[in-house]
């Protein structure tokens, strides 16, 4: 399991189109933080000391779905797709892999989110710790989406397309239930995305997204136990 975890790891490293979103998201919160940080003072006065994830936290709340999505659409159908699966199965148990597959993804985006907080330390003195921990959480949750899509979707052009529509779906709507309470279908939408949970006052209820994480990674592990090679 392990050896597939560090496998999923390193592979996301080594493609272009990873490094072309650490930079992104390492550009945006450097630049946001060193432009905030002209104003320190008066952010300090208006009680907004956490103002320097500002950068970080928006676009990993609108565009993070679909970095997530791009990169791990086909984390396991493409390992089907490419027979290798057929391999990977002789040496180890199908829960073993997709939970390998789930920990190598979501470290790639731990060490990326750390990252960018570590970078943001020189301009705000200290280091979000709380938010660090929130915003890995809801990372982690499209993570376990799109392992899901992977192994429901064989095909994996299907599972990035479908994955595409979501990234930009659920944002919207999440963010639309937040604010609308007369729109029940969207309400109810919410309640299985991160967004309804983030948005409340008290931040506890972030802590409640793992458990939509592990819906998701559960029924990965069920449905590959299913699945023919």
């Amino acid at each position: 399991m392990f050896a597939i975890c560090l496998r999923e790891f390193k592979s996301l490293f080594k493609s272009i189109r990873s490094i072309f979103i650490i930079i992104i998201i390492l550009g945006v919160t450097v630049g946001s933080a060193k432009m905030l940080s002209n104003f320190g003072n008066e952010l300090q006065e208006l009680g907004l000391e956490d103002a320097y994830m500002t950068g970080l936290f928006i676009i990993l709340m609108l565009a993070g779905p679909l970095f997530v999505t791009s990169l791990s659409h086909d984390v396991i159908n493409g390992e089907i797709h490419s027979r290798t699966m057929r391999f990977l199965v002789t040496k180890m148990s199908r829960d073993k892999i997709v939970i390998g597959k789930f920990l190598g993804v979501s470290l790639f985006w731990f060490v990326c989110i750390l990252a960018s907080l570590i970078l943001v330390v020189p301009f705000a003195k200290t280091f979000y710790f709380a938010e660090f921990a929130e915003s890995f959480i809801f990372i982690t949750y499209f993570v376990a989406l799109s392992l899901f899509l992977s192994t429901v979707i064989s095909k994996p052009g299907l599972s990035m397309f479908i994955g595409i529509v979501l990234s930009i779906t659920i944002p919207v709507l999440g963010t639309i239930g937040i604010f609308r309470d007369d729109l029940i279908l969207i309400r109810v939408f919410s309640f299985i995305t991160p967004y309804y949970y983030i948005g409340q006052e008290q931040t506890m209820y972030v802590y409640f997204i793992p458990i939509l994480s592990l819906g998701f990674l559960l029924a990965s592990v069920m449905i590959l136990r299913k699945r023919d090679f």
